[in-house]
């Protein structure tokens, strides 16, 4: 992938391939770039995000592509080796010491960031409720209010971005937890939102790790 190679290793492959248009080659170098897109709308981050997490389970990706002759993703994650009762006791523990099992209002406007969010929050034990935009996340907040101990909110999003919902879900509950997911640093965030009134902060391509590590220190916090 982008020239570096694969580990040698016991690797499990998914490939995924399509007869489509293909890919230029200027495309095929920056597919994986935050914010890139070839489309006329859209935040480009898919790719990005997809990416990511492939990385921090210390996989690979492979792209093949020709103009008229479709597209190949092939993801290589590292095989699992067999485990002894004990160390798979001790995994398991590891796992679920920081898991809670709560509710998460998940608020995202792109459908592929909001899908690879939900899997990573499922994974997590969270129940998952869904929203694309603050007009709904309010909505759903007002019906729900009282399972809802916890939001994510992306920030650039139609109808009301995440500006106007926070603010939204703060005059609805002050003490809400909200974590911001944003792609655009976190200094635009703090300009329009005071730091101290954020529970936390994620930038936008994340891992699952740093998922983890956010929803943890909140969580516990």
């Amino acid at each position: 992938m982008l020239g570096r190679v694969i580990t040698p290793g016991l690797y499990v492959c998914l490939e995924v391939a399509d007869n489509g248009c293909g890919m230029y080659e200027k495309t095929k170098w920056r597919i994986f770039e935050p914010f890139y897109t070839t489309k006329f709308t859209g935040s480009g981050l898919g790719m990005s995000a997809v990416l990511g997490i492939i990385t921090s389970h210390k996989g690979a990706l492979q792209l093949q592509s020709q103009l008229g002759q479709g597209t190949t993703f092939k993801v290589y994650l590292p095989a699992q080796k067999p485990v002894s009762d004990k160390d798979e006791n001790v995994q398991q523990a590891s796992q679920t010491s920081w898991q809670w099992g709560g509710t998460i209002l998940l608020v995202e406007d792109e459908d592929q960031i909001r899908y690879i969010a939900k899997t990573v929050l499922e994974m997590f034990s969270f129940t998952v409720m869904e929203a694309v935009n603050g007009k709904e996340a309010v909505d759903l907040y007002q019906k729900n209010g009282a399972d809802i101990p916890l939001v994510v909110t992306g920030m650039g999003m139609p109808v009301m971005d995440g500006y106007a919902l926070f603010l939204a879900l703060k005059e609805l509950n002050p003490a809400l937890p909200i974590i911001i997911s944003s792609g655009f640093g976190d200094a635009d965030v703090t300009s329009g939102i005071d730091h101290d009134d954020i529970a936390g902060l994620i930038s936008k391509p994340y891992t699952p790790d740093k998922l983890r590590e956010v929803l943890r220190r909140v969580v516990e916090g």
